[in-house]
């Protein structure tokens, strides 16, 4: 399935759009150039129109399957509203890639020394996105548009057909779009196929682990960009004395996303030495993550039963791993002798480690380029001294434990301006 100047086609035609598609692109770019206020306002209706029921009718399964839930639906309808695309807009790129700007430092005597300023588009996007989260290659090229770039996406295996739905709704809503995306579901073992696509863009957007960022590098000519986004890896960091409410917060939050974002709690770091103290945090949150899961909508069988076998085999292991597992309907805590920062079994399936706060930094330093977000339950005396430890470790967003995965239209995305990243500044003398 090929979604290409607007039409769909069938995977035979593939060959004879890779054939035209770099003089599509370099025509496209030729042309005349789409404004982030057509990309705003064609987002806008589209935003409009998931409010007033349109796509109900695909939007449902997955709301009932717990794909997403409906208050994850209505925050990422708001990303596309005017209001809160042009705020983003203007955050990040302050309106430079529609107006020259002087650049005149204050050195020079003459007013026609200095230079013309302006931000352009970096050309072809080629999109590699993850099926970690519903909608994320319609998002990605959203962020392409934005900015004026040409974008190729290819789908994530995963993908259940909701990108292009969506991506064929905007182009009918503004159908100058149609020129900017072109999108190709391929298997990633399509080497060739890939090559050809990384060799024609000016940057490669990689969501994906090391292996994928390692496999865009290897397909991409020197010259191109890669621009990778993830996977990262998030915790909490929780003092003894939290409160029962706030541990209740965030076993909502993973019982929510079940830990499949990059923004998910994998496990809780306690700030303590004592592995007593240890051992009632987890008792404590395996409690309330059971009486969570019991609320939340109940996992498919395969994911129970395959959950199930990677437990059984944490017991049996745990003569060598030193690890303790307990269990509860449904879910589970895992106590670590270790410091370390690991992916947890997910689904609901989380680990719990000493970390006191005076070896927070030597810890997690050595992952800085996988932190993302630290979720921090602490007293309020106590925040911002945790807060700075954090930071200096290299964590690039730290929340309340009901806003781990909460997104801000604007916020920066693991610890960097996205727009600006697809975009490069021109100068020109006066």
């Amino acid at each position: 399935m090929i979604l290409f100047d607007g039409k769909m086609m069938p995977d035979e035609a593939l060959d004879e759009v890779l054939d035209g598609l770099q003089e599509h692109c370099i025509r496209t770019i030729e042309g005349h150039r789409i404004t982030a206020a057509e990309v705003i306002e064609a987002c806008g209706i589209l935003a409009e129109r998931i409010e007033n029921g349109f796509y109900d009718h695909v939007l449902e399964p997955l709301l009932r399957k717990g794909v997403f839930t409906e208050a994850q639906l209505q925050e990422a309808i708001l990303f596309f509203d005017r209001e809160n695309l042009q705020y983003r807009y203007e955050t990040e790129l302050g309106g430079r890639m529609e107006k020259m700007e002087d650049l005149i430092p204050p050195h020079l005597e003459k007013k026609t020394e200095g230079r013309h300023r302006i931000c352009v588009p970096l050309g072809i996007l080629f999109h590699m996105a993850a099926g970690n989260a519903e909608g994320l290659p319609f998002y990605s090229v959203i962020e392409g548009l934005l900015t004026g770039n040409v974008n190729i996406l290819k789908l994530p295996s995963a993908d259940d057909g909701l990108s292009v739905l969506l991506l064929r709704e905007l182009i009918t809503v503004c159908p100058k779009l149609a020129a900017y995306i072109t999108v190709f579901d391929l298997s990633s073992a399509r080497i060739e196929i890939l090559q050809k696509m990384g060799k024609l863009a000016d940057a490669i957007v990689v969501w994906g682990g090391d292996d994928a960022i390692r496999a865009a590098r290897a397909m991409a000519d020197p010259e191109t960009q890669i621009i990778s986004w993830g996977h990262k890896l998030s915790f909490a960091y929780v003092t003894p004395e939290v409160s029962d409410g706030e541990l209740c917060r965030l076993a909502a939050h993973i019982c929510a996303t079940n830990q499949t974002l990059c923004s998910s709690c994998q496990g809780l770091f306690v700030d303590t030495e004592d592995r007593m103290v240890q051992e009632q945090m987890g008792m404590r949150f395996l409690a309330l993550l059971e009486e969570e899961n019991a609320r939340s909508s109940s996992l498919h069988m395969g994911i129970r039963g395959k959950i199930s076998i990677s437990l059984y085999n944490e017991e049996l292991e745990s003569i060598h791993s030193h690890r303790k597992i307990l269990r509860g309907r449904g879910v589970s805590v895992i106590l670590s002798e270790d410091h370390e920062l690991e992916l947890s079994h997910m689904f609901r399936n989380c680990w719990v480690k000493r970390l006191p706060r005076q070896k927070i930094i030597s810890a997690l330093k050595p992952y800085r380029g996988h932190l993302q977000t630290a979720g921090l339950l602490c007293p309020e005396s106590d925040r911002a001294h945790l807060e700075e430890q954090l930071c200096k470790a290299g964590v690039v967003r730290i929340t309340r434990a009901a806003h781990m995965s909460r997104m801000l239209p604007a916020e920066a995305h693991d610890g960097e301006s996205v727009l600006r990243r697809y975009s490069r500044i021109v100068e020109m003398d006066m």
